[in-house]
């Protein structure tokens, strides 16, 4: 296994892998790049769903669907990988033999995101897997750590003090119909500025995700959010992944956001898309510096 950095100077790129046969300091490594670079990519693998559950389960615990067959207010047999055990969805427009598409299916753009920042007990890895169809289509990524560190520190300190009211509104960042056009969590506030597993510190900015910020009207909130976004989306902060079937993409949801461009083909294109935690790893497992 090798390890190079994207020409971004940011992004890990990993060569020379079977993932089928990686041991677990192998997989430590790939978490703790994960953790300190908030994107690994891996490409020409060929997985079975069972091989890609097996891989991300020698990082973490897998997040279990099962629960969501109660009270969705969606089908998840529409949107589940066929074999899965409830551990991984389809994302993809392609039709089920009931007639169904999967997670995200539409057409235009999936705008920045990550994963349910509304919820206390979310899962802070996504794991991408290009199954088929996938060639053509894009996926860009946010590193907020680099975005943060590159804040004047006068405005590190003002965002350190401001939480955040997360939650989905439906057109906010997706068309796609999760059961409720508004869904807002009053009751959770995270920090805009978090230290990740790693001791890496930077912004918790899903930034279409944010209702309000805690305390502030939302003329201000807005103000705030806008600056923030202008300064985040500065190219030197992104990769763009130009998908090819066998690609995995793993991204850290606390310090990282994600969108999907706009794709003619989604009704033949399918990822696979499993969420899990850091708790089967050790990340004081290390690698060159350079790298990290």
């Amino acid at each position: 296994m090798k390890f190079r950095l994207h020409e971004n100077g940011w992004t890990v790129l990993v060569e020379d892998v079977a993932l089928q046969t990686a041991t677990q300091q192998q997989m430590n490594t790939i978490a703790y790049l994960l953790a300190t670079n908030t994107v690994v990519v891996i490409r020409n693998q060929q997985l079975t769903i069972q091989e890609q559950i097996a891989v991300c389960e020698k990082i973490g615990q897998l997040e279990d669907f099962s629960d969501y067959r109660a009270g969705s207010g969606r089908n998840v047999d529409a949107i589940v990988v066929p074999g899965s055990d409830d551990k991984a969805l389809r994302v993809t427009g392609e039709l089920d033999e009931h007639g169904r598409p999967g997670l995200f299916g539409h057409v235009s753009d999936l705008d920045w995101h990550c994963n349910h920042p509304a919820n206390p007990n979310r899962e802070p890895l996504v794991w991408l897997y290009g199954e088929r169809g996938t060639a053509g289509s894009r996926t860009s990524w946010i590193n907020n750590i680099l975005s943060y560190n590159d804040l004047p520190k006068q405005d590190q300190e003002y965002y350190q003090t401001l939480r955040l009211i997360n939650g989905y509104k439906q057109g906010s960042y997706s068309t796609d119909d999760f059961g409720k056009p508004v869904d807002i969590n009053y009751q959770y506030r995270p920090n805009l500025v978090q230290t990740n597993i790693a001791g890496r510190t930077g912004l918790f900015f899903p930034f279409l995700q944010i209702h309000q910020i805690d305390g502030l009207t939302e003329d201000q909130s807005r103000e705030v959010i806008v600056k923030l976004r202008d300064h985040v989306l500065d190219e030197k902060y992104v990769y763009h992944h130009d998908w090819q079937d066998g690609d995995i993409v793993l991204a850290e949801q606390w310090l990282g956001i994600h969108k999907r461009w706009h794709f003619d083909g989604m009704a033949s294109r399918v990822l696979h898309r499993i969420t899990f935690g850091y708790e089967n790893c050790d990340l004081t497992d290390r690698v060159p510096t350079e790298i990290a």
